[in-house]
């Protein structure tokens, strides 16, 4: 009798945990259907995926841009410090002045000493063409058109031997004969005259300076 009891009250257990069980199970269903967060499928699994690659897509071309941009400022610098260099040591000397001085250059076949007149001429002035409109230097000319010493193919070097040919002009215009003139001096990297559309996108508009010099 006793044993009888014992398992009368094991299946009453049973049947009252049984639908404790199907209940939770129910809700827990339920649940995962109202919130519709039963886990992702195949389909919703792809469909993260391509979202993700059209993101970096977009995000190569801004990496594209940063580096050609990095190069750029880093051409610009240099040729803004060769301008600069020019016109410091042409505007140093007086208007009525017509003495040459050399910059040499770091060439890796030997050093190049270039020599830079400081002689002024009247309207349009001497040396390299100026733009008509803008008054800056006109790169539109060839480098074999210019006057001699009125231009270079400036070298500069940087690390693990790399160099980079800069082309400077500059153009020496007489206000007041022997007492004023205009010294104007642009630079830029020589391989942005043969740049295409895309790669033009490397190199920053020439570098144009521009001072007034007169008696010392």
């Amino acid at each position: 009798m006793e044993l009888q009891r014992r398992n009368m009250d094991l299946l009453e257990d049973s049947e009252t945990r049984t639908p404790m069980r199907k209940g939770l199970h129910n809700d827990s269903y339920s649940r995962c259907l109202s919130h519709r967060s039963c886990g992702f499928s195949l389909i919703e699994l792809m469909i993260a995926i391509s979202v993700l690659a059209v993101g970096m897509s977009a995000l190569v071309g801004l990496f594209i841009t940063a580096v050609m941009n990095n190069g750029r400022s880093k051409g610009d610098t240099t040729s803004t410090m060769l301008a600069q260099t020019v016109l410091e040591k042409i505007a140093a000397q007086p208007a009525s002045s017509a003495a040459t001085f050399t910059l040499k250059d770091c060439n890796p076949s030997g050093g190049t000493n270039w020599t830079i007149a400081t002689a002024g001429a009247v309207s349009p002035g001497a040396g390299a063409t100026l733009d008509s409109g803008t008054a800056a230097i006109d790169f539109t000319q060839s480098y074999s058109a210019i006057t001699s010493n009125y231009k270079m193919q400036f070298v500069s070097c940087g690390n693990n031997g790399r160099s980079a040919i800069y082309d400077v002009r500059w153009n020496i215009q007489t206000i007041v004969a022997n007492r004023t003139r205009v010294i104007t001096v642009s630079a830029r990297p020589q391989s942005a005259g043969n740049a295409t559309s895309v790669s033009n996108l490397m190199f920053a508009p020439p570098v144009t300076l521009r001072t007034v010099g007169g008696l010392q």
